[in-house]
């Protein structure tokens, strides 16, 4: 298929066809949106990134593809892009407003906590139905100082995304969580658990 399009066009790659006064008009679309999504941001309030709740983690998607595409493409109106800004940070507002009026619409919209460790045991299956890797679950403990699982009362899914751990006061067994990463012959914490049961 033949096309007007001329292969490893350095100047269309770097700056395209459109005229050069059309940068001009990028910073102005910059400029405009940077305000609309300042805006945005006093709508919403405070809250720090980590504890963003689900429904703040898609407008942020949300808020990117619409400014994004207003900055770059000539074709869409900055009203257009900042009412759909304005409107969805409405409508995430109520939502939440909803959601904190409502037990069944917070269920519905941020689920619940889930646990993934009760007394130092990994429930697999919480890690399965919550798509949460091994890794990223011993990387959370390590964070909080955990070495082995024998210290881990309660390692907690929030509905924000982080893991909360909660620790015992106990003398760890083991230093489980480090051993397989130093030494690749070492049983992972999980491998140890098994062969635990199993002799019980």
């Amino acid at each position: 298929m033949e096309t007007d399009i001329q292969p490893l066009d350095w100047h269309r790659l770097l700056l395209g066809d459109a005229p050069p006064l059309y940068y001009a008009e990028i910073a102005l679309r910059i400029l405009i949106l940077f305000c609309v999504l300042l805006l945005v941001l006093r709508i919403m309030g405070k809250r720090e990134q980590d504890s963003l709740s689900p429904m703040q983690q898609m407008l942020m998607i949300a808020l990117g593809s619409a400014a994004g595409d207003v900055m770059l493409y000539p074709t869409v109106p900055i009203g257009h892009a900042a009412m759909v800004l304005l409107v969805v940070t409405l409508l995430t507002v109520a939502l939440e407003n909803l959601a904190n009026a409502s037990q069944p619409v917070r269920d519905f919209l941020e689920s619940e906590p889930r646990v993934l460790i009760h007394n130092g045991r990994v429930d697999y299956d919480a890690l399965k139905n919550e798509r949460t890797t091994e890794r990223e679950l011993f990387a959370s403990l390590r964070l909080q100082g955990a070495v082995s699982l024998s210290q881990v009362e309660f390692a907690i899914l929030e509905v924000t995304g982080g893991i909360s751990v909660i620790m015992n006061d106990h003398k760890p067994k083991d230093m489980g969580l480090l051993n397989y990463l130093v030494d690749p012959m070492a049983k992972k914490p999980s491998e140890e658990n098994t062969d635990q049961a199993a002799d019980s």
